[in-house]
């Protein structure tokens, strides 16, 4: 069962992220988490690098949203500093959240070349794999988290370990 919910990509950051090569996959479309995967948790400063990845990303045509289980206020602050729409309180790893994202990007039509990235095995991987997206996962930017996030990473070392043992077989 775990197979089933295997990142399909695993990079430090999403600078690590190669997006032409997401392109020659088909992938037209990101649904990107906000904290810890662009912005360390808990703050608002965005670093000139990811507005910098992200106009990369739009230049080579990507459509992007950004989807958080943060509060509408946080969410919001950071989808004017990016110019992107996004879902708050996406109540990841549930489908709804995911399926609001596709339907801003893909304007009501249900498409599968969709990339989500997140840093949170237990939400943005399992959430997007339910729905069969191409999924992405980074490192945490940062140590600190929720305390809930915390327990979860936990049990994400030991699964995160479980697919690196099985891809060295």
């Amino acid at each position: 069962m775990l197979k089933r919910f295997k990142p399909d990509i695993i990079c430090n950051n999403i600078f690590e992220i190669d997006l032409k090569k997401l392109k020659s996959r088909g992938i037209n479309y990101l649904i990107i988490d906000i904290d810890n995967t662009l912005v360390p948790w808990g703050e608002l400063e965005i670093k000139s690098e990811v507005f910098s990845w992200i106009k990369k990303a739009q230049e080579l045509g990507f459509r992007i949203c950004l989807v958080s289980n943060n509060q509408k206020e946080r969410v919001k602050k950071i989808e004017n500093v990016l110019g992107l729409p996004s879902v708050y309180n996406a109540k990841k790893p549930l489908k709804s959240g995911f399926l609001k994202a596709s339907y801003i990007l893909h304007e009501g039509k249900k498409n599968h070349q969709t990339a989500v990235i997140g840093d949170q095995f237990f939400t943005d991987v399992i959430g997007a794999k339910r729905l069969r997206l191409f999924v992405i996962l980074v490192r945490p930017l940062k140590e600190r988290e929720f305390f809930v996030t915390r327990i979860n990473r936990i049990f994400e070392r030991r699964i995160l370990k479980y697919y690196m043992k099985d891809e060295s077989k």
